[in-house]
């Protein structure tokens, strides 16, 4: 496949391990590698990445766990003593998304920047806020960024802020399809900065004509967005760690294809699965006109 800008979208359940324990730090070094090979064979590489609130979980997880033990008295300086404090408060017992989305994006984006550094790339940080893409402008903005990054040879790693809530907005009229998951990001931002081909790669091997879970389900190699409309593929649930499901890639991947970007739905839990796709190897679901 002959595509030189390329946008990657990463699924909560490729970035996250599947018993929910935090990152899958091989599954992630094995996915920079393949993206700083095609980076280095001068392909524009951008990564929009979902995993920040699944591994944020985990992070405050362990930190509830750390704070119930007595207090630390080891101090890092031993030779400044000063007073030790008692906690004010205990940690909550509950933790909502932002909370997990503030830990989680920086632990998340340390690894692909130390990741990416063994390989001499540098990556950098776009946070997105859904309302902003529904308009023109603050998108147009936000797209320039990116182009500026790529053009720099620097990896763009996008991500919802979740940080940050939001109310909902109707938009100008711009985006015609609804924008509330990484699956619509990567699919909004791949038309506004006209790239060749997005991945958007799950736990699955692709679309199949029913739940992949049952026996008579078989897997469609190829999508026309009609064959979305007619309502002729149903569609599992969406994974722990996520909340866009088949469903939301399916629809984000119709959309992209009317809006002149191919799309390709496969797994990214394969060990070359970005690779497969760009050397023509029959992997994953191709939606094209």
């Amino acid at each position: 496949i002959n595509a030189e800008y390329m946008g990657v979208k990463l699924g909560s359940a490729v970035v996250t391990r599947s018993n929910g324990s935090g990152l899958a730090l091989g599954r992630l070094a094995n996915i920079v590698e393949q993206v700083s090979h095609l980076q280095a064979s001068g392909r524009e590489m951008l990564i929009v990445s979902s995993g920040a609130v699944a591994g944020g979980r985990q992070i405050l997880q362990n930190q509830r766990i750390l704070s119930q033990s007595p207090v630390n008295k080891t101090l890092p300086i031993p030779s400044r003593p000063i007073p030790v404090f008692e906690p004010k408060a205990e940690c909550p017992d509950s933790y909502s998304s932002p909370e997990c989305a503030a830990v989680g994006q920086s632990a998340i984006m340390s690894l692909y920047d130390a990741m990416f550094k063994v390989y001499g790339i540098t990556c950098g940080q776009v946070l997105v806020s859904v309302p902003d893409l529904l308009y023109t402008k603050p998108r147009k903005a936000t797209c320039g960024t990116i182009e500026t990054l790529v053009k720099y040879n620097i990896v763009p790693i996008i991500n919802e802020n979740d940080v940050i809530q939001f109310e909902p907005a109707e938009g100008d009229g711009s985006v015609k399809i609804p924008v509330g998951d990484n699956d619509s990001i990567g699919v909004v931002l791949a038309r506004e900065l006209q790239c060749d081909l997005l991945l958007l790669l799950s736990n699955v091997d692709g679309v199949y004509t029913g739940d992949p879970s049952q026996p008579d389900s078989r897997l469609l190699s190829v999508i026309t967005p009609s064959m979305y409309k007619s309502g002729a593929i149903s569609f599992g649930s969406s994974s722990k760690a996520g909340r866009g499901g088949m469903e939301s890639k399916v629809r984000a991947a119709a959309y992209g294809v009317e809006c002149g970007v191919p799309v390709v739905v496969a797994n990214g839990l394969e060990w070359r699965s970005i690779l497969d796709i760009i050397e023509g190897k029959p992997v994953g679901t191709l939606f094209t006109l």
